[in-house]
């Protein structure tokens, strides 16, 4: 799929190519030009493919500092390990897991969060992969939200599997560990699919504590300005995952990679995430996982 997607963009900028010199230089043959573009298009998605498949395997570690005027628990600074999109099923599992799986544990997370996606569409066998969780047991927990891919798989099914990798899943519901409000907005394709009523942090604002720093945990990532938050984690996007997909995303999703800072203290952080979907393939928008050092008041 990888190789179909980037032959078609790069038959096209060469055949511009190819008209140019048409243009340009009125003798050169067209025939063998076209023969010429071809094969080069060809070994040059396979190089392309190859590369990007060989960088999916890589998982980059992203590193974020973030100071608050809010008073945390554990002498005021707590680390905050982000996984997204990871996508396990037929492609990555076992030892491409087992990777990711280190990057977090070298990591060594107070808090660790998975912003959706932590499944792909296929569940069959993939149970036993949860257990591999079990390694990570960072001091505030795990906690986890839904994203579309959860809902595509059968909820009932990813919600097992999420807490039997030992994360708490939080459906539009908020907890209060270490000095922080974590706040999990469940994924909108629930809505789309007439699975559960609309999600909206406005709503749950009687359950939010304003003294705490809030982290609001949302798959996909989009940016409500009436809701309360200090930071939000998000990811979906892919980071475009294939060349030049990102700036495909980029039309759905304004924040399509990185931090954003949101105006009246609040921020973004939008992860290209850890795994694949579709072919296991990366073209400039390498795989990651996140650490957030968030640093505030020591709490006495």
């Amino acid at each position: 799929m990888a190789f179909v997607f980037l032959f078609f963009f790069l038959d096209i900028a060469f055949n511009v190519v190819n008209y140019l010199c048409q243009f340009f230089f009125k003798n050169t043959k067209s025939i063998p030009v076209r023969n010429f573009v071809f094969a080069l298009s060809v070994i040059f998605c396979i190089l392309l493919v190859i590369y990007g498949f060989m960088d999916a395997q890589r998982i980059r570690v992203k590193k974020l500092e973030i100071h608050t005027d809010q008073s945390l628990q554990n002498n005021g600074k707590i680390r905050i390990v982000q996984i997204s999109d990871v996508h396990i099923g037929l492609i990555v599992r076992d030892k491409r897991l087992q990777r990711i799986i280190d990057c977090v544990k070298e990591a060594n997370p107070d808090i660790l969060v998975s912003t959706g996606d932590l499944l792909d569409g296929e569940l069959s066998n993939v149970m036993p992969q949860a257990e591999k969780f079990a390694q990570i047991r960072p001091k505030y927990g795990k906690y986890a939200v839904t994203g579309n891919h959860e809902y595509y798989a059968g909820i009932e099914h990813s919600l097992k599997f999420t807490k039997n990798a030992g994360f708490e899943i939080l459906r539009d519901e908020t907890r209060q560990v270490a000095g922080i409000n974590i706040i999990g907005i469940d994924d909108v394709t629930g809505r789309k699919m007439g699975i559960k009523n609309n999600s909206s942090l406005v709503h749950m604002s009687p359950m939010i504590q304003n003294i705490d720093f809030i982290l609001l945990l949302k798959h996909q990532p989009f940016v409500n300005n009436n809701e309360n938050f200090d930071l939000q984690l998000s990811g979906h996007t892919h980071g475009g995952q294939i060349f030049p997909f990102m700036f495909i995303t980029g039309l759905f999703f304004p924040q399509n990679y990185g931090y954003y800072a949101l105006g009246n203290g609040k921020s973004l952080y939008v992860t290209t995430g850890a795994g694949t979907w579709g072919p296991p393939v990366r073209i400039l928008a390498p795989p990651e996982i996140t650490i957030i050092d968030l640093i505030g008041k020591k709490n006495n």
